[in-house]
This record gives C-alpha cells, sequence and structure tokens, in this order.
C-alpha cells in the first residue's frame, strides 16, 4: 500500500448493544465522514435532476420509465423476484407491493443521480423521490423490506439508509425476522450457503495480492477488498484486525473451495470485542 491509500477509519467504542441489535454501530461508527462524498443524514431530496413516470415496477428495486429507461434504486437491495418458474425469495413480493402501494396515485416522481449513473446492465442508477420528497429507498429500508446496499461512489443518502436500516434491524422488522438474515458464526456454515448474509468470526490472517486486500476468518471463510476499494477503508485499521472478531453482511459466494465475500466500504464491516461478563457487544 503507498500513502495515498491512506485513509480515516473509525474506531470502535461506546455505547452497549445486545446480541441482535450489533448493527445498530454501523450508524455511529462509519457514518462521521465519507472520504469521497459527503453522506446526507437527511433523507430529503437535495436536488431533483428530473420529474420522471414510473410505468412498471419489475421488483422492490427496479422501476421503468414511461421513457423506456430502467431504474436501479441506489442504496437497497430486495429480495429476487422468481422467473422462469423459479420461486421468488422471501420478501421479494412483500417488497414490489409495497413499492407498488407508495408509487399509486403518483404520476410523476422526483429522481436524483448519484456520481456514477449506469451500473454495468446499463440502468440508470437513481435516488427516487414521492412528490412530496419522501424518500422511497429510506422507506424500503424502514419497513425492512430491503437491505442496505453500499457501492461506491454513489454515496449520497448514505446516512440515511443506515439510519432507517438500523432502525428496522433493531425491531427485527421484516427481512430481519427470517432466519436467514440472523448473524451466523463463520465457523459453522453450511457447505451450500449462497446469498446475503451477516457473518461473525475472529481475522485470522491478513494478506494481500496485487488486486486485493484479503482478510480471512476462521472457518475458511475470506473478505475481499479490491484495491479500487481501499480509498474507503484505512489500511493500518484493517492490518490491526488480526486475531478481533468482526461482523461482516454481503453476499456469499464460492471460489478456490472457500467462501468469499466482496467488501467495498467499512459499513458493511464492524469490530465487535465481546464485554467481559456481558453478552452484547460494545461499538
Amino acid at each position: 500500500m503507498n500513502n495515498k491509500e491512506r485513509h480515516r477509519f473509525f474506531s470502535i467504542k461506546g455505547a452497549h448493544f445486545g446480541r441482535f441489535f450489533v448493527w445498530l454501530a454501523f450508524l455511529s461508527v462509519f457514518l462521521s465522514s465519507q472520504t469521497h462524498s459527503t453522506p446526507q443524514s437527511s433523507c430529503k431530496p437535495g436536488s431533483s435532476d428530473e420529474i420522471v413516470e414510473v410505468t412498471h415496477i419489475i421488483d422492490g428495486d427496479t422501476v421503468i420509465l414511461k421513457d423506456g429507461r430502467h431504474i436501479r434504486l441506489i442504496g437497497i437491495n430486495t429480495p429476487e423476484i422468481g422467473r422462469n418458474g423459479k420461486a421468488s425469495e422471501p420478501g421479494a413480493d412483500a417488497a414490489r407491493e409495497h413499492l407498488l402501494s407508495l408509487l399509486q396515485g403518483h404520476r410523476q416522481i422526483l429522481m436524483e443521480i448519484d456520481r456514477q449513473q449506469f451500473d454495468r446492465y446499463k440502468r440508470t442508477l437513481a435516488h427516487l423521490f414521492l412528490p412530496d420528497g419522501e424518500n422511497i429507498q429510506a422507506n424500503l429500508l424502514a419497513e425492512g423490506l430491503a437491505t442496505p446496499l453500499t457501492i461506491p461512489p454513489n454515496l449520497n443518502y448514505l446516512d440515511c439508509y443506515l439510519h432507517h436500516s438500523n432502525e428496522a434491524i433493531a425491531s427485527q422488522r421484516g427481512l430481519w425476522g427470517l432466519q436467514q438474515y440472523k448473524p451466523l458464526a463463520s465457523t459453522s456454515l453450511d457447505k451450500g450457503i449462497r446469498g446475503y448474509h451477516v457473518i461473525t468470526g475472529r481475522v485470522e490472517r491478513i494478506g494481500a495480492s496485487r488486486s486485493a486486500i484479503w482478510i480471512n476468518l476462521s472457518g475458511k471463510i475470506a473478505l475481499r477488498i479490491k484495491r479500487e476499494y481501499l480509498s474507503y477503508f484505512n489500511e493500518q485499521e484493517l492490518q490491526n484486525l488480526q486475531g478481533k472478531m468482526i461482523q461482516v453482511r454481503g453476499w456469499i459466494y464460492i471460489k478456490n473451495k472457500e467462501f468469499r465475500i466482496n467488501l467495498k466500504h467499512r459499513s458493511d464491516m464492524m469490530l465487535i470485542p465481546k464485554l467481559p461478563g456481558n453478552t452484547g457487544f460494545s461499538k
């Protein structure tokens, strides 16, 4: 690593949280500032790039506009709707129906573009708002119908989105009440596990390759941070994780006979030191 890759990282200390409320720490730990953009704590639109009309809802995080553009909502991910004979994932239909209910009666809504306009599928990436300024992504997160999805450089409203997500997690609302979204120990992962999960484990090794930083947790699971995303972490803090317990969230996949999770932003990883005589954790 070179000096250009060194950035701020926030230590974890302070208040106590119960076993199922660990993620509340994300709000105060990781969202005080951002390296490349300043996230808005308010959920209200900072500026509206366009007034648009939605004509079709594909699922809870993707819609089609009257002009044919496919819009992928920034900052959230909802379960997949079943297609080609495949069943929908738990919570997928509920997310789609909720988004439909939000948009009913509103022919025109506000759309705000972030720093990166398109994803790899050529969909337009945007924040959407109802005519009264209500943030649609924040609404879905608050209801527990979506999980936070942080992909730099689109970090506007990050404070807002994680705030509402953390509240839903604390109350075990929506998806967070399902077994799939409960924290799992890195040492007890089933061979067939895939998809979005919350993993807790001890850091056994930290290494580097030409393309990425690797954090290996006990139980053959590796966290991969591509070098292009290192500016959203801090090299020294990452190196100091050796031997410590952390919790991460993301999509599990298997490569070279090991579980892997790609991390793109520090808000998807936290330190969880166990408090003596306490079943909770400190942030």
